[in-house]
């Protein structure tokens, strides 16, 4: 995960330095992620890395809706939702989402990113865990897919099709827009699916010589 995670301040997409002070089984249980522009830090702490720059983030208004759905349900409901067909991919599960993301990561052979999780959801080899208070700290078109629930703000739904391929979807909830340069493809009374256009490469025929 750490190959894809960025700086969250505006400025030049690069790389962050990592140092890592505790790693067990290679996975990063401690240590520091450095902006090399910026000089931001970005702490690691029981595997889970932290994007929050001090922000205080809401508190979750309504926990017991984790348990309106198994996490086999939710899974294999946002796996149709961003069309995780493509293994190896790297998908985005935020806020009760990701409840489901250790279970879509060994039905779709993908690789998730858990953003904001509850309680329960751990690092694992295909799933990855951090908390962010707006902007998705990934490079751009670096996602498959993006699904966020009604606790990120609309910004953060906005930043996703930043992060997201083209061709590539992104489902947030029905109250909120979906992102600009999207198109939905379906919606309900909870969430929309959106999906980020295919970048169109203009074709000139050559002159004759």
């Amino acid at each position: 995960m750490i190959d894809s995670l960025r700086c969250v301040n505006d400025h030049e997409d690069t790389w962050l330095v990592a140092s890592f002070r505790e790693v067990t089984n290679r996975f990063v249980i401690e240590g520091t992620l450095g902006c090399p522009i910026c000089s931001a830090e970005y702490k690691i702490s029981k595997g889970v890395a932290d994007f929050t720059q001090g922000a205080a983030l809401r508190d979750r208004a309504n926990e017991r809706a984790s348990a309106e759905h198994s996490r086999e349900e939710l899974a294999t409901r946002v796996g149709a939702f961003l069309d995780a067909t493509q293994p190896g991919a790297t998908i985005v599960l935020g806020g009760l989402w990701s409840l489901g993301a250790a279970e879509l990561a060994e039905m779709a052979d993908v690789r998730v990113i858990a953003l904001n999780p509850p309680p329960g959801v751990h690092e694992s080899e295909r799933v990855g865990v951090a908390m962010i208070a707006g902007r998705i700290p990934l490079a751009p078109s670096s996602a498959h897919g993006v699904a966020l629930d009604e606790w990120f703000g609309p910004e953060t739904v906005e930043a996703a099709r930043r992060v997201v391929k083209p061709g590539g979807r992104v489902v947030g909830p029905a109250s909120f827009p979906h992102p600009d340069q999207t198109t939905v493809l379906a919606h309900d009374d909870a969430y929309w699916v959106a999906e980020k256009p295919v970048e169109m490469i203009p074709l000139h025929r050559a002159k004759a010589t």
